[in-house]
């Protein structure tokens, strides 16, 4: 797992279907901004004062910690508590969105999302993208046992994936696998389809991979990771005057560490090594 040099969750809350949920972080102080590096750009928060946030789930392990009313923690929710100290706002309102409202632009009165959101050209017809502040493989993640051997066993398991994400296009070419993928609006019907076998294997970006299986009690394991490597950035409406803050800053926490720091307290020490750790999985394509 690397942070940069230059997407499941709990299904404790299902993301919001037609309306976002709005919270308040709280007041920030205490944040852990180390970075002394220039800031380029300037921020201009929709609402004075308040970075803005949207996000598809919460909790969701290492990532988005606590509740919708009370979060505690976790890598992006700490990350966009850092954004706003950077930026010199008083504090952090995140909203629930469905993912595919998210990636199709629907942002509503948000400055940004945090989503582990790969940029691609579709994508960027529609939001701006921030340098990615994490590169990594999709990984495998299956119920503890199921056997993943190679390409032929992967190929005759069944897949899940939700809508919109990139894993539906990942699995369909690199996996190619026998039976169709089972596709799903919310992560947590998909993540109940593999507790209770109705599929068999899902992908998830791999450090979400690493801190799902670290807190499923033995129930998940990750046996892979595809061979090939996916940004994960900040998204921002389209046209917005704030990337090159948010570009700034994101450079800035990854050449200072913050970055490696946040991977390492949210998602464990072992996070950084993760992509050395576990087994790839080769396909016959890309």
């Amino acid at each position: 797992m690397r942070a940069v040099r230059r997407r499941i969750a709990s299904g404790l809350v299902a993301k919001a279907a037609a309306s976002a949920l709005v919270l308040s972080a709280g007041v920030l102080s205490g944040c852990g901004v180390l970075t002394t590096s220039p800031a380029a750009g300037t921020f201009k928060p929709r609402n004075r004062g308040v970075l803005t946030v949207v996000t598809s789930d919460v909790p969701e392990p290492g990532f988005w910690v606590g509740t919708i009313a009370h979060p505690t923690g976790g890598f992006e929710y700490e990350l966009a508590r850092d954004l706003a100290v950077r930026f010199g706002l008083k504090s952090v309102h995140i909203r629930i969105e469905q993912f595919n409202r998210v990636v199709d632009g629907k942002l509503g009165d948000a400055d940004l999302a945090l989503d582990l959101i790969t940029p691609t050209s579709q994508r960027e017809q529609n939001l701006d993208f921030s340098a990615a502040y994490l590169t990594d493989p999709p990984a495998v993640v299956v119920r503890s046992g199921t056997d993943m051997r190679d390409l032929a066993t992967a190929q005759g398991v069944r897949w899940g994936a939700i809508t919109s994400t990139t894993f539906v296009g990942d699995i369909r070419s690199l996996v190619d696998p026998n039976s169709p993928v089972r596709i799903y609006d919310q992560q947590a019907d998909m993540l109940a389809a593999l507790a209770d076998g109705r599929i068999d294997a899902v992908l998830m970006d791999l450090p979400l991979a690493v801190a799902m299986a670290d807190r499923s009690n033995g129930k998940l394991t990750v046996v892979a990771q595809l061979p090939v490597a996916e940004d994960i950035a900040a998204a921002l409406p389209k046209g917005s005057g704030n990337r090159q803050a948010v570009d700034s800053a994101m450079r800035a926490f990854t050449a200072t560490g913050i970055i490696d720091q946040l991977l390492k307290k949210w998602v464990g020490p072992a996070a950084a090594n993760a992509d050395k750790a576990i087994p790839l999985l080769h396909t016959t394509r890309r």
